[in-house]
């Protein structure tokens, strides 16, 4: 079973790509295979992501990571999490193996989301690896307009650079060094994650494009937080597929950001309405669920013939 996206392995392009032929090289020695492929090609923003550079470093990528799809469609199974996934790899690579597979939580259900709106100062939070199609910049810029009517809001970044993107933090902390009331957590060890999330009042989503379905968006609705997404194909689609709530932003502008902020932590009610409803998502399919379902399609293929 590898569990991978077209960034897994390494931060080189060509190590990336002998990495992602692993699957069918596995299957050569005639091991049966299955793969939970988080994005594909084409619905990656490449220059976004920290992959391109020039339109046709673009298309060399492609071209490559055509090839290379096609290679992990050589594995007895091929999950995705998203309808339109299934649809692209169906329709232009003929796949005849491809599955549409739940997301479901990382969380087991906690007894202690909160019943009523958190008091005191608002503190907004952000999780990942920053730097490609993560970008903080306009989340800080939101913040410095928020400050005059929320002097004593608190913005929390979690996480740590891309590795395609060394350096990006320590520039943007420079960049924003005026701006009071941020606080960079660097790499967040796993015992650490729920107190993460249980502090914060919202947790805000800076993506200018999408690389597939979003954990962090699972870790947040585990948890029972209000979150708030830019208005992206991908991460639009998942919201509403898979019941999620939330306040939408313009992904380019730091005005519409600032505004969908203001509506979840202005309004005690509405915060409690999209986490409640994010809670239930989450943990509508608990984890458990979701590796009965890979036992079952694991055990259907340790019963084929070939």
């Amino acid at each position: 079973m590898f569990n991978i996206q077209f960034a897994s392995f390494a931060a080189g392009k060509v190590p990336a790509t002998l990495g992602l032929l692993t699957p069918w090289a596995v299957r050569l020695t005639g091991v049966k295979t299955a793969v939970l492929l988080h994005n594909i090609m084409e619905t990656v923003d490449l220059k976004q992501a920290g992959f391109g550079g020039s339109k046709i470093i673009e298309s060399v990528i492609r071209l490559f990571g055509n090839i290379v799809t096609r290679f992990i469609l050589k594995a007895d199974i091929v999950a995705v999490t998203i309808p339109k996934y299934v649809d692209i790899l169906v329709e232009k690579y003929k796949a005849k193996n491809v599955l549409l597979a739940p997301h479901g939580s990382f969380e087991e259900a906690s007894e202690d989301v909160p019943a009523s709106a958190p008091t005191g100062a608002p503190n907004i939070m952000t999780f990942g690896k920053f730097g490609t199609y993560k970008k903080v910049d306009i989340l800080m810029e939101a913040f410095e307009r928020l400050q005059p009517s929320h002097p004593t809001a608190k913005l929390v970044i979690a996480g740590t650079d891309n590795p395609n993107v060394k350096g990006y933090l320590d520039g943007v902390k420079n960049k924003f060094s005026h701006v009071q009331n941020i606080h960079f957590t660097g790499y967040v060890s796993e015992e650490d994650v729920p107190k993460i999330f249980n502090d914060s009042w919202v947790v805000v989503f800076p993506y200018t494009s999408t690389t597939g379905s979003s954990g962090v968006l699972h870790q947040a609705g585990g948890f029972g937080r209000a979150v708030v997404l830019p208005k992206l194909g991908d991460l639009e689609e998942l919201v509403i597929e898979e019941g999620y709530d939330g306040e939408f932003f313009e992904p380019e502008s730091a005005q519409s950001l600032a505004d969908a902020i203001c509506r979840v932590i202005d309004h005690p009610q509405r915060m409690l309405e999209i986490g409640s409803r994010n809670y239930l998502a989450a943990n509508g399919l608990p984890i458990s669920e979701v590796v009965d379902w890979y036992l079952i399609h694991f055990q259907e293929l340790l019963n084929r013939k070939n």
